[in-house]
C-alpha cells in the first residue's frame, strides 16, 4: 500500500571525503537519519580501490545508504527527491537505487524519483547537519559488513 508521503533526502558529509563520517536523512514531517564513521567508509573504499571500481565508491555506496534509511518506510512512500549531490550522475544514482529496491523485494517507479536543489531550510538538510555536528543520534549506523551486503 502506497500513500502519499513525499520524502526529500539530504547528505552531510559526503561519501567520497573519507576523513569524515557521512549521514544521509530524509524528511517529510518525520524524520530518519543513517550514519557510517570514515573508518567504515575506508574499509568500503578499500574494496572498491582493490576491485577496480574506484569510481563506482562514492555513487554505490550513497544509494546504498538512501535505501537502507527509506527500506523500511519505501511502502509508504510515493515520491523520492534526492538533493543534487553528484551532478551529471543522477541517472546512474538512480538507477542504482531502483536495482537495490527490487533485490530487496520492493518495486519503486523510477519516474518518481527525482533531483532537486534541497537548500539549507529542508528538514532533511536540518537533520542530516545535526546528526553529522553531533547534535542527535542517528536512527541507523551502518558498518562496512552491512552496507557490503547490498553494495556487492
Amino acid at each position: 500500500m502506497i500513500t502519499n508521503m513525499k520524502i526529500y533526502i539530504d547528505q552531510s558529509g559526503r561519501v567520497e571525503y573519507t576523513g569524515h563520517s557521512t549521514v544521509v536523512a530524509y524528511a517529510n514531517g518525520k524524520s530518519k537519519a543513517i550514519f557510517i564513521s570514515s573508518v567504515e567508509k575506508r574499509k568500503i573504499q578499500n574494496i572498491f580501490r582493490q576491485a577496480g571500481k574506484l569510481n563506482m565508491f562514492a555513487y554505490k555506496t550513497f544509494a546504498t545508504l538512501i535505501y537502507l534509511v527509506i527500506k523500511a518506510d519505501l511502502h509508504k512512500i510515493s515520491a523520492i527527491i534526492i538533493d543534487k549531490e553528484y551532478m551529471g550522475r543522477e541517472d546512474l544514482v538512480k538507477k542504482l537505487l531502483i536495482e537495490l529496491i527490487r533485490r530487496g523485494g520492493d518495486d519503486f517507479d523510477p519516474k518518481n524519483i527525482h533531483f532537486d536543489l534541497i537548500g539549507k531550510k529542508n528538514q532533511a538538510h536540518k537533520k542530516a547537519i545535526s546528526v553529522f555536528r553531533g547534535r542527535e543520534k542517528p536512527d541507523i549506523i551502518v558498518t562496512k559488513k552491512e552496507l557490503l551486503e547490498w553494495i556487492i
